[in-house]
């Protein structure tokens, strides 16, 4: 008899510990802040990416200049063509910052503003430089211009409203 009162302790004790495991965990606050708003397309249907803060920080966003190219050639007396970099010079961007869209466009994002984004057409005339790092342009933004170099397929992912 003395046997048969551990057993039904026990076996309250185990239904008791299941009954715990079974009740609904403590509600965490949800922030119903979306980590990216989308603007609208523009004529070429590009759109902006504006994220919260919590969204830079946790894509790893990394920004970098885009830089001359060594032994670009120097400007000419006449205006360069709109998009072109000034002389036929080429300019650099690291080649993670090109992000080449289903139809083979090649484009980088630019940041107008802190955490806004907006993608611009780059054509790429090499990749080269250690271990094919870095795209040689011969048209894309202006020498200087701060474009996105880690965090691209996100950027554009959230463009298009994958996970939505």
């Amino acid at each position: 008899m003395r046997n048969s009162g551990r057993w039904a302790a026990a076996i309250l004790i185990t239904f008791g510990l299941a009954l715990a495991g079974c009740s609904p965990a403590p509600e965490r606050p949800v922030s119903h802040d979306a980590p990216a708003v989308i603007g609208d397309a523009d004529a070429n249907g590009v759109k902006t990416v504006k994220l919260t803060r919590q969204a830079f920080d946790r894509l790893g966003i990394e920004m970098t200049p885009v830089r001359d190219a060594p032994g670009a050639t120097a400007a000419p007396a006449t205006p360069p063509t709109p998009g072109a970099s000034p002389g036929g010079a080429t300019s650099v961007v690291p080649y993670s910052a090109v992000l080449y869209d289903p139809s083979g466009v090649t484009w980088v994002y630019t940041a107008p503003r802190p955490l806004n984004y907006v993608r611009e057409k780059v054509v790429v005339t090499t990749v080269g430089g250690s271990g094919g790092t870095e795209a040689v342009l011969s048209e894309g933004p202006p020498v200087g211009t701060m474009i996105v170099a880690t965090g691209v397929m996100e950027l554009y992912g959230a463009e298009l409203g994958v996970g939505k």
